[in-house]
C-alpha cells in the first residue's frame, strides 16, 4: 500500500495537469488549434463574423459534395473556391498552400529516411540536425 499511494498521487497530478493545459488551450481564440484574432478586435466585428460564418458554410458544403470523390483535395478546392468572392485568387492561394505543404512533407520524409534506425535521444538529435540543414 505504501508504494501504491505515491504512484496514484503522481498519476492524478499528471491527469490534473493535462486537463488544466487542455482548458488553457481551449481559451485561445478559435479553439486549441488556431490562433485567430477574435472578431471583437476587428475594425468591423459584424463583417468579420459574417465572413467567418460564410467560410464555414462553404467548407461544410464542399466537404459534403466531395466526401465520395477519389481526388477529394482537388474537389474541395474547386467547390470551396467556386462560391468565394474572387475564385481565381482563392485557387491561387490554395495552389500555393498545397505546394508549401508538399515541400514540408518531402522534408519530413527525407529527415525520416536519414534518421532510419535511430531511437530515443539519438533520433531526436538526428531529426533536429536534419531540420537545421533544411534551413541553410
Amino acid at each position: 500500500m505504501n508504494r501504491f499511494t505515491p504512484a496514484l498521487a503522481a498519476a492524478l497530478f499528471c491527469l490534473a495537469a493535462g486537463i488544466s493545459h487542455a482548458q488553457d488551450a481551449n481559451k485561445a481564440p478559435g479553439g486549441p488549434h488556431y490562433r485567430v484574432k477574435p472578431c471583437s478586435q476587428e475594425a468591423d466585428p459584424a463583417k468579420c463574423e459574417a465572413g467567418r460564418k460564410d467560410m464555414l458554410e462553404r467548407a461544410k458544403a464542399a466537404r459534403e459534395a466531395c466526401k465520395d470523390k477519389p481526388d477529394r483535395r482537388a474537389c474541395m478546392t474547386e467547390q470551396f473556391c467556386a462560391k468565394s468572392e474572387d475564385p481565381a485568387k482563392c485557387q491561387a492561394m490554395s495552389k500555393q498552400r498545397q505546394e508549401t505543404m508538399s515541400k514540408r512533407a518531402d522534408a519530413r520524409q527525407a529527415a525520416a529516411e536519414a534518421c532510419t534506425g535511430k531511437r530515443g535521444d539519438e533520433l531526436q538529435k538526428c531529426l533536429h540536425a536534419q531540420r537545421g540543414s533544411d534551413k541553410k
